[in-house]
């Protein structure tokens, strides 16, 4: 399994976010790059993968919306349409209690898991990989059958955060001399696990 989890510290939690201006929405647009990246590849999409969006703007952070690879069904081809199902999904967590869990539609569900809780719960089960310009060569990298690759968005991670993955036993991986949107790496991760 491959696990993308993306931290969107100024990405809305509020449902009533304006799909036609996702840049005032704590840029959205990255959110939903990311998750079509994860996702899609041609005429198809990644049954061996998952993506959780951690969203931690106003006014009711944090809100993870995970979309699952194997049962997604529908999933659009633009930014818009992705984050319209994120919207969707905000609007189940309006009727969601403390720690729980609700299905936004097939393959889609979310929680108020964490960003530090969500990482520590795929640190017993998978092994973790941090993205991070002083981070190994991915090309040197040798990688299990289930990982799980953190990222940060446009603003980066807190130091405390930086220490906190190194304790969760996270390794640092770079894919390059040149920093990329968070949607790209992606795209360049699937690529060296698929070559």
């Amino acid at each position: 399994m491959r696990t993308f989890i993306i931290r969107a510290r100024k990405s809305t939690t509020n449902p009533s976010f304006d799909v036609n201006d996702l840049p005032n929405a704590g840029n959205m647009q990255i959110v939903a790059a990311c998750i079509l990246n994860a996702l899609w590849v041609s005429n198809n999409v990644r049954s061996d993968t998952e993506i959780h969006v951690v969203l931690e703007g106003p006014p009711t952070p944090p809100r993870t919306v995970t979309f699952i690879g194997s049962s997604i069904q529908d999933l659009p081809f633009d930014e818009r349409g992705v984050a319209w199902m994120v919207q969707k999904a905000l609007r189940k967590a309006l009727k969601m209690g403390k720690h729980e869990s609700k299905d936004a539609g097939p393959g889609v569900k979310v929680s108020d898991t964490s960003f530090e809780e969500l990482v520590k719960r795929h640190a017993e089960t998978s092994t973790l990989f941090y993205l991070h310009p002083k981070g190994k060569d991915i090309r040197e990298t040798e990688f299990p059958e289930n990982v799980t690759f953190v990222f940060g968005d446009y603003i980066g991670m807190p130091g405390k955060s930086e220490s906190f993955l190194d304790n969760a036993g996270a390794e640092k991986i770079t894919l390059g001399p040149v920093t990329l949107f968070a949607s790209q790496c992606i795209t360049l991760v699937h690529n060296e696990l698929d070559r």
